[in-house]
């Protein structure tokens, strides 16, 4: 056999073993792996392009509401309620009696006497006493002889003080008890005329200095404050 043809007899078989390898699943041809990926770093921002952070917020913290303790309510500062001036009062009557048989005659005819008088209470209502004396004697001498009139009397004031801050007064009652003598001497006379009783007056004064209360044969003039 020639070379040409023996070239062509092993072409043919070495396709034939190609073709049979084939069929059979020959030896893989192994493949390069992938490569193996890792996680890809994240990419930063340009400057140009990230959005500027906003400031964070200070968070408040809740302030707790004090919660009202039950109790006493709070005291209400009140003005001072002006005060009476009944309380502690004190003071005298300036007390004018008319005696009749004096003036009669010509002689001084008005009796004077203090009655001095105090409250007696420290609250409402405020009760007033006072008591004092008057006495009168005056005589008239003449040639015929002598006009003599004396009087002697207790006083005793009762009642009380009364009314708004301001506007005070006293409502009393004025006792007037004693006696009276006129005696009459002439050349051989000798004439005697008692009197004795109890008079009473119905007395009522603004709480005032000089506040006067009168009547038929008297007056009584009111003093505040001690004698």
């Amino acid at each position: 056999m020639n070379l040409r043809n023996r070239r062509s007899l092993y072409l043919s078989i070495i396709l034939c073993l190609a073709v049979i390898l084939s069929a059979c699943g020959g030896t893989p041809t192994p493949q390069a792996e992938p490569p193996t990926s890792s996680p890809a770093a994240p990419e930063a921002e340009s400057p140009a392009t990230a959005a500027p952070s906003e400031p964070e917020q200070p968070t408040a913290t809740p302030t707790a509401t004090p919660t009202p303790t039950p109790g006493a309510a709070p005291a209400v500062p009140t003005t001072p309620s002006e005060s009476s001036r009944c309380a502690g009062l004190a003071g005298q009557l300036e007390i004018q009696v008319l005696v009749g048989p004096a003036e009669a005659v010509g002689l001084e005819p008005v009796a004077v006497g203090n009655v001095p008088f105090t409250v007696t209470t420290s609250d409402p209502p405020y009760l007033v006493e006072g008591q004092g004396p008057i006495s009168y004697e005056a005589t008239l001498a003449q040639q015929w002889g002598t006009y003599t009139v004396t009087m002697d009397m207790e006083t005793a004031v009762q009642g009380e003080c009364s009314g708004e801050p301001g506007s005070e007064q006293l409502t009393l009652v004025l006792e007037m008890t004693g006696e009276q003598l006129v005696v009459v001497e002439a050349e051989g006379f000798q004439g005697e005329y008692p009197w004795k009783g109890t008079q009473t007056r119905d007395l009522a004064f603004p709480l005032e200095e000089g506040a006067t209360a009168e009547g038929e044969g008297w007056a009584v003039v009111l003093h505040l404050g001690n004698p």
